[in-house]
């Protein structure tokens, strides 16, 4: 089953307005670590807190947005998001010390939407095809993250760091003029009634789903900190790391769609589940143990990539199957606090752990993979 011409224009302008904003986000990802401890006053760990405060902001928030765009609209509460993101960036470019930077990086985090934009989807596109419309949001999105991460350490190594922040506002100011002009116009829906995602608590395979965007966010935010610095510390400098990135998320932006097509016609979602999870554990084992080349690290990031976009095309379409659309935007707003929770945990203790042992952040990461295995991988609903 396709998605019809009405699903496919949602899933194009969300897709959009996702992507603007996180294109700006992903700029800075790939040399953050790197330049944060150029800041007055900086060390690794402060890095690791500037680069996980964003994520700490936006977890908290998720879900008093996911509650605001049942209750008022989806529409009007993105368009606030992105206004409080906007805001936040530009004070992040004026940043003088480490501590500025925190306190902006924490605001830029408050414009959270990520929920909204979910349940948005849910709203728009049907059960039987949710998976191939956050299928297509991904691609789109990982156009955007191939993209900045080819481009951002060009932009960072010409026009300087604080440079990014500009473009972050910029992009964000773009997705409020789509969000105005072209936001879908949605079903009809009721006033939520809030208590039913806290009662979906009580369902094993929601816990499991929760979990498992946390592992993952996780695993991802200790990786895009500590993966450019050990190139560093082979002699790649960041105005090379575009061709890093390329490499490695070639696999991911070639492979994933089609296999996830194929798992959703097939119903094979749940083997998809299990494969993801063996990429994951696989690059942390071949990082962890890797030998000092470039070839290892090429191994490690394209594995690591080919099973974290598996997850992000499966479990926000799982997370949407299992909630009415008058409520999907709470259910979505907890979703997002789990991956923002993960994305906070991961970004702040990479670099308390880095500058501890550099592999003490793999071991991390590898013992909450092997838990993941012992706690169960979500099922897709029927």
């Amino acid at each position: 089953m396709k998605l019809n011409r009405y699903e496919t224009r949602c899933v194009l302008v969300i897709g959009t307005i996702i992507a603007l904003r996180l294109l700006g986000i992903f700029l800075i990802v790939p040399v953050f670590s790197i330049y944060a401890v150029n800041y007055e006053g900086a060390t690794l760990s402060h890095a690791g807190i500037a680069f996980g405060i964003y994520a700490l902001t936006q977890s908290l928030l998720q879900i008093p947005f996911g509650v605001a765009s049942d209750r008022f609209g989806r529409k009007p509460v993105i368009i606030s998001g992105l206004i409080i993101f906007c805001l936040g960036s530009v004070l992040c470019a004026f940043a003088d010390n480490i501590w500025e930077l925190i306190l902006a990086r924490a605001l830029q985090g408050s414009g959270a939407i990520g929920s909204v934009a979910i349940a948005t989807l849910g709203d728009s596109t049907r059960n039987e095809v949710r998976a191939q419309s956050f299928m297509l949001t991904g691609i789109i999105i990982g156009t955007a993250f191939i993209t900045s991460l080819i481009v951002g350490p060009v932009l960072a190594t010409r026009f300087g760091f604080e440079s990014l922040f500009f473009i972050l506002a910029a992009l964000g100011l773009i997705a409020v003029f789509v969000t105005l002009l072209m936001f879908p116009k949605l079903p009809e829906r009721k006033i939520g009634n809030t208590k039913e995602p806290i009662l979906k608590f009580k369902e094993p395979e929601v816990r499991k789903i929760l979990f498992s965007t946390f592992i993952t966010s996780l695993t991802l935010n200790l990786i895009l900190f500590i993966y450019p610095l050990d190139w560093k510390n082979l002699g790649t400098g960041p105005e090379d790391l575009w061709f890093v990135y390329l490499v490695i998320l070639i696999p991911s932006a070639l492979l994933v769609n089609t296999y996830i097509r194929i798992s959703e016609r097939k119903r094979t979602l749940k083997q998809a589940a299990r494969f993801g999870l063996f990429l994951l554990i696989a690059s942390f084992l071949v990082y962890l143990f890797r030998q000092p080349d470039n070839i290892t690290l090429y191994i490690a990031g394209a594995a690591f990539f080919l099973g974290h976009s598996i997850f992000q095309s499966i479990l926000p379409a799982f997370v949407t199957q299992r909630a009415s659309s008058e409520n999907r935007g709470v259910l979505s707003g907890f979703f997002n606090l789990a991956s923002f929770m993960g994305a906070c945990v991961g970004g702040m203790s990479s670099g308390i752990l880095y500058e501890t042992n550099e592999s003490f952040p793999l071991i991390f990461g590898l013992l909450f993979l092997v838990l993941w295995k012992f706690v169960g991988l979500p099922k897709p609903p029927d």
